[in-house]
């Protein structure tokens, strides 16, 4: 890890830089591990409750290696060494397990196939059984069953934008292990979520520094990392600074080292509410000098500025707050209590995560606290008291009144 420069004051590092890693330690694969199977399998169940059908399942093209399974995303096998990995092999996803065929086949009336495509290269493909019986399908009319299968084969198209939406996670995931050493991404399929990645792809190639608002625990550093991982193939410098813990009146040399460390990348300062006028001034001439370096030779040469602020309302100095608003395009992250479908999805990771000995589940009243509770901590709130769940309570089933007890903490 390359420490720029500390404060004079605290001592803290007020930069976090990475090693400079050259194109072949991008992303080729990303994991099939648990957390991968359990989101995949959430989106499957909720698709096939919401759609009606008997089941869903996906097939993924993906390699064994040491027993352990990845999902190729290199266009190129060659490239992959494919040999000394292990074998391309077909893995099953599916809302039933395990998977039961009639007569090992399914025919075009009784399930619909669609194609998933990641980057331009076709990955496998997702099954959705149409019913429980072949029966059941002789009594319905020709008429009915081509109806339903183009809607079903429509709505599954979305199935399938979701499970990229995962992927594209995974690999921003993949990077960020591998680069920065943490394991921090967003969970859920929340239609707040959903959203959000969809401006995260529009503001991907934004010229104008991205304000990222929100609370804490909604994932400013994931935004701020996921807009850098779309934005560059290779991985090139991602330079965060929290601007709270600048010495007053060093600004302008922080700045100017920051941006040569940057240079090619992108440039994250946190906190940017906090600077004084005075490094707020030294921010504004800063922007102004590198603006029409940016203008005239883009991202891939500049250096992309990505601020966020301490909380969503923030308070900051009247000029500081006008020049945001003028200057940036905002990127708004939603609170966890404006992705409430995501609750019991995020509970049941964390529980899957944090589960020791003893496997457990809510009753359904326990549940429902968890739906209404107000998660003012957000994600990192709720996974705190799951894991403290997981450790303190040695029950199979957890009663409102136990989890109650957690939720006072």
């Amino acid at each position: 890890m390359i420490v720029p420069f500390q404060s004079v004051k605290n001592h803290k590092p007020v930069a976090k830089a990475v090693h400079v890693f050259d194109e072949a330690s991008s992303a080729r694969w990303v994991p099939l591990n648990k957390s991968f199977i359990t989101l995949t399998k959430l989106i499957l169940r909720t698709a096939a409750e919401r759609l009606g059908v008997a089941s869903i399942a996906i097939t993924l093209r993906c390699i064994n290696h040491q027993g352990y399974r990845h999902l190729v995303l290199a266009s190129n096998e060659k490239n992959l060494h494919i040999t000394a990995l292990g074998a391309v092999e077909e893995f099953i996803i599916s809302t039933e397990m395990p998977i039961h065929l009639q007569n090992d086949s399914l025919n075009t009336v009784e399930a619909v196939t669609v194609a998933i495509n990641y980057k331009q290269q076709r990955l496998g493909y997702i099954v959705a059984k149409l019913f429980e019986t072949s029966e059941y399908c002789d009594a319905l009319s020709l008429t009915t069953l081509v109806t339903e299968e183009r809607k079903i084969t429509a709505d599954l198209a979305v199935v399938a934008s979701d499970i990229m939406s995962i992927i594209r996670r995974y690999e921003t995931r993949y990077r960020a292990i591998f680069i920065y050493g943490d394991q921090c991404y967003w969970l859920g399929n929340s239609s707040a979520l959903r959203q959000l990645e969809q401006r995260i792809d529009q503001l991907t190639y934004a010229i104008h520094p991205i304000l990222i608002r929100g609370n804490k625990g909604t994932g400013k550093n994931i935004a701020a990392r996921t807009l850098h991982c779309l934005r560059y193939a290779s991985i090139l410098p991602f330079i965060e600074s929290s601007c709270n813990e600048w010495q007053e009146g060093a600004a302008a040399s922080i700045l100017q080292a920051l941006y040569t460390y940057a240079k090619g990348g992108t440039l994250f300062l946190r906190n940017v509410d906090k600077l004084s006028a005075a490094n707020f001034q030294a921010l504004e001439d800063f922007w102004l000098t590198r603006n029409s370096e940016l203008a005239d030779l883009g991202l891939q040469e500049a250096v992309g500025l990505v601020f966020s602020v301490s909380q969503y309302n923030f308070v900051a100095i009247p000029e500081l707050s006008a020049w945001l608003k003028r200057s940036c395009i905002e990127l708004g992250l939603p609170n966890l209590s404006e992705r409430r479908e995501d609750i019991r999805d995020l509970a049941c990771f964390f529980m899957h995560e944090y589960a020791l000995s003893i496997e457990f589940d809510f009753t359904e009243e326990a549940w429902q606290l968890l739906d209404n509770f107000s998660w003012r901590g957000n994600a990192e709130q709720l996974k705190n008291v799951i894991r403290e769940v997981a450790l303190r309570v040695d029950k199979s089933l957890v009663t409102a009144d136990i989890l109650n007890s957690f939720l006072k903490i």
